[in-house]
């Protein structure tokens, strides 16, 4: 049986490629300005990466087949730092053409060498007591290979390049929202602002790939890549961020409410039910009741909170039965 870590990695990867898809779908059918369409090549390399990381989960006891995932879903993120920076500077209209079109011009070259394989990020396998994942060891085609021995590795380069686009986005958002006077606007931009920054904390998943064997970082990792696409989603529907008005129709959305609390009820009685059939033994009848018993002690008043949650979010806004 698959260790809770690929478990619980596989289902969030999941539920985060359906969250960025919709969001992305919601954007591209009420898109009507440039940065909207940036911001939706943003969450389609997202939604790519958490569906590769699905593949990865799924098919983990298959070293080759997970070596191709993670490769193939590291070459629409070569594009990464040139959307955020790109988009940012467009949505703040400060446009900086010079450093944009050299971040595009050097994220194009790293997807060629990869789309090309003359790169390969991957190559090799950590295999961890919970799982397996692709290890950070890129490879080179003959003629690069010759270039890299006389000088740093071509992708601390492109790291360098990630973090500068992140971050100095998140000081550009950052400065634009305390000098902003109006509170709408000021707000949209607080969403966007912590959306980059849980992304840019995301990577912390990456340290599975050099050998840091600390199995919750993969989840979380992608936790909060399913968050970047869901701050955007409830912003849309909240406080129309991008300019975007979202029609919830009431029934609809209680009934993917209720299904989402059943699911995660039956995985967690599921999950204790495992535990204790191991402590208790694996037919033990006590250890299937005295798991339903625990998960309706801890699951009620979450769900009452949730309900809550829900309540406030939707509280203000036009609902259309």
């Amino acid at each position: 049986m698959p260790s809770s870590v690929v478990i619980v990695t596989s289902i969030a990867s999941l539920l985060g490629f359906a969250i960025n898809v919709l969001v992305m779908s919601v954007i591209l059918l009420r898109r009507s300005r440039k940065y909207h369409l940036l911001f939706a090549l943003l969450l389609s390399v997202a939604a790519f990466w958490d569906l590769g990381i699905f593949l990865v989960m799924i098919r983990n006891d298959f070293p080759d087949e997970i070596l191709l995932y993670q490769n193939i879903i590291s070459i629409p993120f070569c594009m990464f730092p040139a959307l955020v920076y790109h988009f940012t500077t467009a949505y703040l209209n400060q446009p900086r053409k010079k450093s944009t079109i050299a971040i595009y011009v050097f994220c194009f070259i790293s997807f060629v060498l990869s789309i090309t394989g003359a790169t390969q990020t991957y190559s090799g396998i950590y295999n961890y007591s919970w799982g397996n994942i692709a290890r950070w060891n890129p490879v080179y085609s003959p003629v690069l290979d010759i270039i890299t021995r006389y000088g740093p590795d071509p992708y601390a380069y492109w790291l360098l390049v990630y973090f500068f686009s992140l971050l100095f986005s998140c000081w550009l958002l950052f400065q634009a929202r305390k000098t902003e006077s109006s509170p709408i606007t000021r707000r949209h931009i607080g969403y966007i602002l912590a959306s980059f920054v849980v992304f840019s904390i995301a990577y912390v998943k990456v340290l599975l790939t050099f050998g840091f064997d600390v199995p919750f970082l993969l989840p979380l990792g992608i936790l909060l890549v399913d968050s970047f696409g869901a701050i955007i989603g409830l912003a849309i529907v909240k406080d129309r961020l991008f300019d975007i008005t979202v029609y919830v129709r009431i029934g609809i959305f209680y009934s993917l409410f209720t299904a989402i609390i059943i699911f995660i009820f039956d995985f967690s009685q599921h999950l204790v039910a495992t535990f204790l059939g191991g402590v208790m033994g694996e037919e033990s009848v006590y250890a299937h009741y005295a798991s339903i018993a625990i998960v309706i002690i801890v699951f009620m008043p979450l769900k009452r909170r949730l309900e809550h949650v829900v309540e406030g979010v939707f509280a203000e806004k036009k609902i259309e039965f």
